[in-house]
């Protein structure tokens, strides 16, 4: 019994290891804080960070991920080029949220507040934490995945006018609200 365990453990690591790399199977981190984020983290694996920070009642560190969740989401609907993918993030964000007791939503709402003010050092702590992680670095197939386009290559998901430093400056200032230099 336990040779059949085994054997069953080692055929699945190669499966595993690749569902990882191409993001198939999300990563579980529990709740981190923005400074342990990394750029290859996608928007499903942040979204099960901010319901684990949640969780924990860890409300600022939920609020920071999700500002990263969320100017990441937003990159990568600019250079997804089939819109139907996008609405992915929408049921992401309903996930994260749902189910919350009242006392989480009113401490989430609390961090939500700080970060509606730009002149409280919290919002100035969130932008220079998603700034200085920089724009993403993994192929978005979370996303490409959900799309209804028929697809024809494995490139074909690309947007042909996608411009990196534009989409991640819309993303992170315009979108998200942070200034342009902190």
């Amino acid at each position: 019994m336990l040779r059949i365990a085994l054997l069953l453990g080692v055929l699945a690591i190669p499966t595993l290891a690749a569902a990882q790399s191409n993001d198939a199977l999300p990563r579980e981190f529990g709740c981190l804080s923005q400074s342990e984020l990394r750029n290859d983290m996608h928007p499903s694996e942040l979204a099960r960070i901010v319901r684990a920070c949640a969780d924990e009642q860890r409300y600022d560190d939920a609020v920071q991920v999700y500002y990263t969740y969320s100017s990441y989401g937003l990159y990568d609907q600019q250079r997804v080029r089939d819109e139907s993918a996008h609405v992915v993030l929408g049921e992401l964000a309903q996930w994260m949220f749902a189910f919350l007791d009242r006392t989480t939503m009113t401490g989430i709402r609390a961090s939500i507040d700080k970060m509606r003010d730009p002149s409280n050092p919290f919002f100035r702590a969130t932008c220079i934490g998603i700034q200085t992680l920089g724009p993403p670095d993994y192929r978005p197939g979370y996303m490409i995945r959900y799309g209804l386009m028929p697809r024809k290559s494995d490139e074909d998901w690309k947007n042909a006018a996608f411009n990196s430093a534009a989409a991640w400056t819309k993303a992170v200032e315009e979108i998200n609200g942070c200034p342009a230099s902190i």
